[in-house]
């Protein structure tokens, strides 16, 4: 049974009846008692508590706007500890459970004592059993075979006010010590241990974390759409609907009838006129956002990384109505970030008018097309909305080529070489610039190279040797895998993009010594560019840099590299040096710069670090990554560890100083 129409019938029966005897005294047989008129009041005031209480559980269902004032975030590692765990326990494609955390962290802890201390494994072992490998009483008797002291009083109260679970506690004190073992600084974010300050992050809410966020301006894009004009422009995403603002509203016009049938006051009664006229202006139609269009321009579409862009949105009612609520949000591209103004707007346009708003971008490497814009459009009390999702009438796209500046440190490759003269040292005398060793005289040999000296001085005549150089064929080879994107903090520049910088500076000091360089990714996407020099390949070599997809700023889907690692091995020709950049942030980076050492690629790798020391994670994610390091370099890998507080050339210059073999 439908209550709620039973009950309309019945009020407007009852109204009727009311009217009929006002109009035609006498004919309705009874007249309205006392008990009769207290009972209707009575009834409308417990209406009137319904409807209150039916609006405290109710909640307003406005549209939520995404926030694309700031990029992608990217985490650092260590973010997930179970997956760090993982990796020490190697366990992939086994299900990893909680109660393995001590089996992981003592397998962390003897991995560290064995590279760094003076201990064996079975050595190191002994000594977690003993618990005499640290001064942490909880961590030695967590991994030993003792019983974990309990917290002192005034620790147990702080860590209640933290929300630090016993279960956290002992892992935050295992952690610390094995880092301590490792002999990483805790307020260190190099792998060397050395100090460095914390980057600086942008004061603002990220737009696109996964958790909780708004839906993206671009979420009712379908594959393949450029956020241009076409016929499917203006898109609905979601019909008019109540927002229930003004749910509840008749409470005014019902405490005012009931209070006035009550106390038998006129004036009262009539005060329930205004909340009727607010229930009846809550009710109002909704005016539909009709045709409304967008035009977007850019100052500039091709800006050097680094450059401040100023976009200009124009937004025109096209109707032939009046619209009182419009809300617009910008479909910024999600690698970019918004420096100044915002790219928001709500405003409300008379039948043609237009509205424009201006906000800057800052430009960053790659190609970066403008997605749709989010519009919520409201009638004028605000009771119902309409979500629309409305593309550009052009297409909007901005492309970020960095230059390719050369290093100012040589970067040292190993010693394989080609035919071609390079800077390559090789262990014989022939044509170069560094002096080699003196032999005698022979026929046909240059004048140039006769030790006139010597023959001045004894009269013998010598040839002067110089140390042959030769030019290196040498591939970079990029890490753009899901595990790849990560950095210290959210909205930094994460290993990736730190990774295509330095690539474009080694290709430019590479080539500009003779050598000839290719460039790769290790990516689910095929990523290649052929070992060349000359100005044709420098072209092609920093638009791939720049605009290839493998390289997005923004982290893709994770998928297999499998295949793309054996096509890539299959085209490296023999004696070919592989330059790897890579985070090795994850295992995967570690065994392919294993991999191709072993087929005879002799590999060198210039890692950028990404770890941070805010969560026992991530401080057992940088114990995860100097263990790598130490383990490629005792392998006969050298390794550059880029800190983030450095620049690639400090890094490579500490490298060649001798400080990180």
């Amino acid at each position: 049974m439908n209550y709620r129409r039973l009950a309309s019938l019945l009020g407007v029966a009852t109204l009727g009846l009311g009217l009929v005897a006002m109009v035609v005294p006498g004919v309705v047989p009874f007249g309205p008692g006392p008990v009769l008129v207290w009972g209707v009041g009575g009834l409308v005031l417990l209406q009137a508590l319904r409807v209150v209480g039916a609006r405290r559980r109710s909640e307003l269902d406005e549209a939520v706007t995404p926030t694309p004032e700031l990029p992608t975030a990217t985490p650092p590692p260590g973010e997930d500890l179970d997956a760090v765990l993982e990796g020490f326990l190697d366990t992939r494609g086994v299900a990893f459970h909680r109660g393995r955390a001590r089996e992981g962290l003592r397998s962390a802890a003897v991995a560290v004592l064995a590279r760094y201390g003076t201990y064996s494994e079975v050595e190191a072992e002994a000594a977690l059993d003993a618990g005499t490998w640290t001064d942490d009483r909880v961590a030695a008797a967590f991994l030993g075979e003792g019983n974990v002291p309990p917290s002192p009083p005034l620790a147990r109260v702080r860590n209640r006010f933290r929300s630090e679970t016993p279960m956290e506690r002992v892992v935050r004190h295992t952690v610390d010590a094995i880092v301590a073992a490792a002999g990483l600084d805790a307020r260190s974010g190099g792998s060397d241990g050395t100090a460095r300050r914390r980057g600086t992050v942008r004061g603002r809410e990220s737009r696109r974390t996964t958790a909780g966020r708004g839906p993206s301006p671009t979420d009712e894009t379908t594959p393949g759409e450029d956020g241009s004009g076409g016929e499917d422009r203006d898109t609905l995403v979601r019909a008019s609907h109540p927002t229930g603002h003004w749910r509840g509203v008749s409470v005014v016009a019902l405490v005012g009838i009931g209070a006035g049938v009550l106390v038998g006051e006129p004036a009262v009664l009539l005060a329930a006129v205004v909340g009727i006229g607010f229930a009846a202006y809550a009710r109002s139609s909704a005016l539909p956002p009709g045709a409304v269009s967008i035009e977007r321009t850019l100052e500039t579409d091709r800006p050097d990384p680094g450059e401040t862009v100023e976009v200009t949105v124009t937004v025109a009612n096209d109707t032939v109505r009046y619209l009182p609520d419009l809300r617009l949000v910008d479909g910024v591209p999600e690698a970019l970030s918004v420096i100044d103004g915002s790219p928001r707007l709500g405003t409300a346009l008379r039948p043609g008018e237009r509205a424009s708003f201006s906000y800057a971008i800052e430009a960053r490497r790659g190609v970066h097309t403008f997605g749709r814009a989010r519009l919520v459009a409201r009638d004028l009390p605000g009771s119902t909305e309409q979500e629309r999702s409305i593309a550009a009438r052009t297409a909007t796209t901005l492309t970020c080529v960095p230059s390719l500046r050369p290093l100012t440190e040589p970067l040292p490759l190993r010693g394989q070489a080609t035919q071609y003269v390079g800077q390559v040292e090789t262990p014989r005398g022939g044509d170069g610039v560094e002096f080699y060793a003196t032999r005698e005289y022979r026929r046909g040999d240059a004048l140039s190279r006769i030790d006139w000296h010597r023959r001045a001085r004894t009269g013998e005549l010598t040839t002067v040797e110089f140390r042959e150089e030769r030019a290196a064929r040498v591939v970079l080879v990029i890490d753009a895998t899901a595990t790849a994107y990560r950095s210290a903090e959210p909205y930094e520049p994460h290993a990736v993009d730190r990774a295509v910088d330095a690539a474009g500076r080694i290709y430019a000091s590479l080539t500009g010594s003779g050598d000839r360089v290719g460039i790769a990714a290790l990516s689910a996407e095929e990523c290649w560019l052929a070992p060349g020099s000359g100005v044709d390949h420098a072209v092609e070599a920093r638009a791939l840099l720049a605009t290839h997809p493998a390289l997005s700023p923004v982290p893709g889907e994770r998928r297999s590299t499998t295949h793309w690692q054996r096509r890539l091995r299959k085209r490296l020709q023999p004696g070919t040096q592989v330059v790897f950049l890579a985070p090795l942030a994850s295992a995967s980076g570690d065994r392919f710069a294993r991999e191709f050492e072993a087929y005879g690629y002799p590999v060198t790798v210039v890692s950028p670090d990404p770890t941070a020391d805010r969560t026992p994670g991530h401080r057992l994610g940088r114990v995860a990554r100097t263990l790598r390091i130490s383990g490629l370099r005792a392998a006969g890998i050298p390794v550059v560890d880029w800190p983030r507080d450095r620049t690639v050339d400090e890094a490579i210059a500490r490298h060649n100083e001798g400080w990180e073999r």
